[in-house]
């Protein structure tokens, strides 16, 4: 690109990429679900978009760029279903260590959800208090 503030012009099936010079190897984890036993291969936090076209595992698979707010990070993931007798390759983790995720609780979702919940019940409410009054009102006459 030119500092002049030229339009630059590409022909059909170019693809155009910008990438960070940081380079950041990919940390891969291979999980397996224990009920189906189908194993999944993910190569994470890397940084140059075609870094793991080489592994067999991942072949036929695209990395999807991470996007925090809205904005693309220049970080990359891409995830692999392994089939049987397939291997992940140089995995991260180690295969005594379980994944330890936690999610913390979130008091807007809290207080939201029981907001909505309050207004169902007060919905609820009108309903039933509506059919009381008009099959009254039927009875009535």
């Amino acid at each position: 690109m030119t500092s002049s503030n030229q339009k630059m012009f590409f022909g059909n099936g170019i693809k155009l990429t910008a990438e960070t010079k940081e380079q950041y190897e990919p940390e891969v984890y291979e999980l397996s679900d224990t009920k189906t036993n189908e194993k999944v291969c993910l190569a994470t936090g890397f940084t140059r978009h075609n870094l793991m076209k080489d592994w067999t595992a991942f072949s036929g698979t695209e990395a999807s760029q991470i996007v925090e707010d809205g904005k693309p990070t220049g970080v990359y993931n891409q995830v692999a279903v392994l089939e049987a007798g397939q291997e992940c390759g140089n995995t991260t983790e180690k295969a005594d260590e379980p994944c330890a995720a936690s999610l913390e609780p979130d008091e807007m979702v809290n207080l939201a959800s029981l907001t909505v919940f309050g207004l169902r019940v007060i919905f609820m409410k009108t309903v039933v208090f509506n059919v009381l009054m008009t099959l009254r009102l039927w009875i009535s006459q």
